[in-house]
């Protein structure tokens, strides 16, 4: 007949009971227990100390000390969030007790999807963030940024440096959909979606969990295609005495890297050569007013030689420093422009302040955060500022009801100077774009048009943004184990553009003709002023059943539930020229033309949610989820699906036959799962035909005529895109967990993808609509290994790495000609077709006559010797191929280069030679404590990736007139054969003629290894901070991009955004607001 135990601590008795319910009485000698419990930073508040099998419970106070009555021989069960269980017996009337971090620890409790679920009973693929390493300890403002390279599968790049960017953010692939855009997971912040990270504060976050599968982001519904991360903030803890923190941090950045351009005669020199390939004539050349001829080359070796590293002041002396010659201006003095233009050094402050406790009924969290920024400009600098409140108030009303409140409030401004430059080219473009002797100096007192007086000149723009997020909800205990949680967020977000233009006074040497006029410089698209205004109102209901359960081996967990959304967004903007006055930007100050418009769209979703979960002693795992989507995107005909998911695990350490290899093989668990869910980013209301309308250029008495266009062509049929995810996986632990392995190898397949439809006569008279016709499928895998290990002198050490791999390819499109400028089946996403580049042409490849001069024909081109493979297809102009340009391999062997027809079948002499995507994408750190110290070294890489850029940083010779840069300086001559660049040349403005036609030799090698962190820290010892009534000190020293090994002689940062060239366009490459270091200092303080 079986027997129970209770233990009631009040009345000192144990009563043991059969299942007829006769009991039999044992006294007991009661003991008041007391202790500490720490963690490696030292005492932990808020610790559930409870003695097993019993009600009796307590919380350790804010320097982590207990009391609490408990028998002897009995046992004390010490649980903490982030931290390993552990249970102690008691054996006296003290108890000390050090808890170990559970961030390695194959059973802690992870985030999922409306719930929690312990690490070994997860069947989908899961990555949790360690947050105190990613977010706390580092100079960094951007939640998206610090998750670089801490979750295998997640991709994270940044198109430049500048204040305020958002990084791009993808997980496992880049495209995702060729028509919904990339793989951008859905960010949710306490399960609503943020609509820009650079709202949330990292110092308020709890925890994080990037949700990668469809088993796992299923009830997330239509736009968690390409998963989730899930982002948990800070509430307060019960039974907890107020506790009062502050950080800060004090950085200093400077940029990763500066384009050095070429020393001025050099620079001039090449460029005079490159043109004279194309115009044999040229000996005088010029751009924006500066000439540049043999004469002027000679002089600025005479400038140099004369008066280079004296500090002659920013006044230019006509005939020292510039002439006129024949009527036009040449410049002899150079300028350090990056010099004159940014800070060696730009700080940024962070404060950080935090406020938490609670009753046993009621808990509280208040968070306030301060961040600014200040950008590298030296001149008119730009700032980037952000406010962040964060707070939670949870109660228990009630044995049967809960109920908890959020709020988040984030303010930021950004300033920057006013781009005269446009919107296509930004004063970075401009301050690299010029040689060396572009003058950027004075002539009585008045400064020569450029890019710096311009910045110093211009008004500053302001860009605001804020949100206000406002989350009620409560939770009703129905019966035991049942639970219906309801909540309801309101997010408003808005963000305000102010832009005020004006004019540039300064000297004209632009004009040419050798005059040089102090003037205003304005016109109609810079005298303006603009206000754009922008909205987002979001609603998010949610209503919940849950049930947990456990029935002897059987352990049961349902949701049932719905989740409701509704979107509203849009913009207006006003604008109007000729400002009365230019430091007064206002509409009501301008008398010019005014013009505004607005956008506006909305859309809906509503979802009905199902999920179970079944365990089998813990060994035997299942989940089973679906959801019934409907969406407003799509016709009301195709507006519902249905989407299901199914995953299982079996925890193979938990058979009977494998507890000999334990401790050695702790855990070990198999896993897979597979599902489905829809994308609804197809367009909003792409299945209702529209009649464009627009402003006609017929003028009709004094008015243009308003003019309606051809109703567009839609499907009628335009339903969901689906993704379909498969993913097998395996978790061990070995060594009682010290060691953990996770694996996952994937599959995820997108179909209905809307594409062109078939191809129509032209007599058709519109084009083709589109349709859910084409297919991708992305396979990879990833992998994260972990090791922890406390010495017994005290030291612990622990080490971990991740890395991970994808392929993305097309498997169904509308492309009968398979051209490889555009999408075909089969084409792998990012690859790159260009040629292989075979070496220099030499001498010996031409026909020479007796003496060794090469022969021409009569169009003035060097004759090929018999046998060498013709590029005539590539010449044009005044450029014909000769020693010294790039020789490209003939791979097909029929005597020429060319690009064939340009299709997959017939590429010509072209081959794939590259991929722009990242490939073997990698993260590792380590850490280590003793004796307060404490030292933690990230580093994050990128094993292979190519990328063919464009603009002048990447080709020299781009565009006439441009610098030429330093490391562009090493090409060929007939005294330097074996240079890596050819001879110099004019290249059009084009990456794909002449000798930069996409090839092996000069296509870029983007992987590298860097130090993404470090950070050396040291807390003081408790019985020192006691006495200064705080509980905890520490005070760090923290660096950011230290240190990176990469492998392009190119000097740019090496995760330039693969995904564009540069801000704006492919000129831009390498011209952008520059990527930093950091070098930083702050102090954590807890009250």
């Amino acid at each position: 007949m079986p027997t129970y135990a209770s233990f009631n601590a009040n009345k000192g008795v144990v009563a043991l009971r059969n299942h007829a319910g006769w009991t039999k009485a044992t006294s007991v000698l009661q003991n008041t227990v007391s202790g500490t419990v720490s963690g490696p930073d030292g005492p932990l508040a808020g610790v559930t100390v409870s003695v097993v099998g019993s009600s009796v419970t307590t919380v350790t106070d804010s320097k982590g000390k207990f009391t609490i009555t408990a028998s002897v021989g009995s046992t004390l069960r010490i649980s903490f969030v982030g931290f390993q269980t552990k249970e102690v017996p008691v054996t006296g009337n003290t108890v000390n007790v050090s808890l170990e971090s559970s961030e390695d620890i194959i059973d802690e409790v992870v985030v999922v999807g409306y719930g929690t679920q312990k690490r070994s009973n997860v069947t989908g693929a899961v990555s949790s963030v360690d947050v105190e390493k990613t977010f706390k300890t580092r100079p960094i403002t951007d939640v998206g940024k610090a998750l670089q390279g801490s979750v295998p599968g997640l991709t994270i790049t940044s198109p430049s440096g500048d204040l305020g960017s958002n990084p791009t953010i993808r997980l496992r692939g880049v495209t995702g959909s060729l028509n919904a855009g990339s793989a951008s997971p859905l960010i949710l912040v306490d399960n609503v979606e943020v609509p820009n990270l650079q709202m949330v504060n990292p110092e308020d976050i709890a925890s994080v969990s990037v949700l990668k599968d469809a088993a796992s982001t299923s009830v997330y519904g239509t736009r968690a295609a390409w998963g989730v991360i899930l982002i948990t903030t800070k509430t307060g803890r019960k039974d907890t005495p107020n506790q009062l923190s502050y950080s800060n941090n004090f950085a200093w950045q400077r940029p990763t890297e500066v384009l050095d351009i070429a020393d001025a005669a050099d620079g001039a020199e090449v460029a005079l050569k490159a043109l004279q390939r194309t115009n044999p004539n040229t000996d005088v050349f010029g751009a924006v007013g500066v000439y540049y001829d043999q004469l002027a080359i000679e002089k600025m070796r005479e400038w140099e030689s004369m008066y280079g590293g004296q500090d002659l002041g920013s006044e230019m002396v006509e005939g020292r420093d510039w002439e006129v010659r024949g009527g036009r201006l040449f410049f002899y003095r150079p300028w350090d422009a990056p010099g004159m233009y940014m800070k060696d050094y730009a700080p940024q402050q962070t404060h950080n302040l935090n406020m938490n406790g609670g009753s046993s009924t009621i808990s509280y969290n208040l968070g306030l955060g301060y961040i600014n920024q200040g950008g590298v400009l030296k001149v008119n600098p730009d700032k980037f500022t952000r406010y962040n409140v964060n707070g939670s108030v949870d109660a228990k009303i009630n044995k049967w009801i809960s109920a908890r409140s959020k709020f988040l409030y984030s303010n930021t401004l950004k300033t920057s100077p006013y781009s005269f430059g446009g919107g296509t080219y930004d004063p970075w473009f401009y301050l690299y774009r010029w040689q060396k002797v572009f003058p950027y100096g004075t002539i009585d007192g008045n400064p020569m048009r450029n890019s710096i007086t311009e910045v110093e000149q211009a008004k500053m723009n302001e860009y605001k943004m804020g949100m206000t997020r406002i989350n009620l909800g409560a939770t009703v205990n129905i019966i035991d184990g049942l639970t219906f949680d309801a909540d309801y967020t309101y997010t408003n977000w808005g963000a305000r553009d102010h832009i005020v233009g004006g004019s540039v006074k300064g000297i004209d040497f632009w004009a040419g003709g050798g005059e040089m006029p102090y003037r205003t410089f304005t016109s109609a698209s810079h005298d303006r002023v603009n206000y754009t205004s922008y909205y987002q109102d979001r609603q998010v209901f949610n209503g919940f059943f849950n049930y947990n359960k456990a029935f002897g081996d059987h352990d049961l967990k349902f949701t049932l539930g719905m989740n409701m959304e509704m979107y509203e967004g849009g913009n207006h903007y006003s604008e109007k020229t000729m400002l009365m006055d230019p430091d007064k930007g206002e509409l009501a100050l301008a008398t010019g033309v005014q013009t505004a418009g607005s956008t506006l769209g909305d859309w809906a979703t509503l979802g009905y949610i199902g999920r179970i979960n079944y365990a089998y002693k813990n060994k035997y795992l299942f989940q089973v989820s679906g959801r019934q989507d409907g969406s407003s995107r799509f016709p009301s005909s195709n507006r519902w699906a249905f989407f299901p998911a199914v995953s299982a695990g079996w925890v193979v350490t938990e058979e009977n036959f494998m507890q000999e290899l334990k401790p050695y093989l702790s855990f070990l668990k198999f896993r897979g799962s597979y599902g489905m869910i829809g994308n609804q980013n197809v367009g909003a209301n792409a299945f209702i035909s529209t009649m464009p309308s627009t402003s006609s250029g017929w003028l009709v008495g004094d008015a243009f005529q308003y003019t309606v266009g051809t109703p567009n062509v839609v499907s009628p049929i335009l339903t969901w895109e689906k993704v379909t995810d498969l993913d097998i996986g395996a978790d061990a632990g070995f060594f009682n967990d010290r060691l953990n392995v996770t694996f996952d190898w994937f599959k995820r397949t997108t179909s209905d993808m809307l594409s062109s439809g078939s191809t129509l006569p032209s007599s058709f008279g519109a084009t083709p609509p589109r349709v859910n016709y084409g297919a991708m499928e992305t396979k990879g895998w990833e992998t994260e290994v972990k090791f922890r290990h406390t010495f017994d002198n005290g030291l612990f050490f622990s080490v971990g790495g991740q890395l991970s791999d994808f392929k993305e390819r097309i498997t169904k499109f509308n492309n009968a000609t398979r051209l490889i400028s555009s999408n075909y089946e089969g084409r792998v996403i990012g690859e790159i077709w260009g040629y292989e580049t075979d070496r220099f042409f030499t001498k010996d490849d031409f026909q020479q006559d007796p003496s060794g001069n090469l022969l021409k024909d009569d169009a003035g081109k060097w004759i090929l010797n018999e046998g060498i493979a013709d590029q005539k297809d590539f010449e044009s102009g005044w450029f014909f191929y000769g020693p010294g340009d790039i020789k490209y391999k003939d791979l097909n062997n029929d005597g020429k280069i060319s690009t064939g027809d340009g299709s997959v079948e017939n590429p010509g002499d072209r081959k794939i030679i590259g991929n722009s995507n990242p490939r073997w994408q990698y993260g590792f750190r380590l850490d280590m404590e003793y004796k307060g110290f404490d030292l933690g070294v990230f580093f994050q890489g990128v094993g292979k990736r190519e990328q063919w850029a464009s603009g002048t940083v990447f080709i020299p010779g781009f565009r006439p007139g441009e610098a030429w840069y330093q490391h562009q300086l090493d090409y060929w001559t007939e005294e330097n054969p074996n240079a890596f660049y050819p001879r110099p040349t004019d290249q059009g403005q084009s990456n794909s003629i002449r000798n930069f036609m996409p090839q092996t030799k000069y296509l870029m090698d983007m992987s590298y290894l860097r130090l993404k962190n470090l950070t050396f820290g040291y807390t003081l010892p408790k019985n020192f901070v006691e006495k200064a009534k705080l509980s905890r000190v520490r005070v760090f020293f923290s660096g950011e991009n230290l240190f990176e090994k990469k492998n392009t002689n190119i000097p740019i940062d090496p995760e330039t955004d693969y995904t564009s060239w540069g801000l704006n366009d492919g000129n831009s490459f390498g011209r952008v607001y520059p990527f930093k270091r950091s070098y930083s200092f702050g102090v954590q303080v807890g009250l």
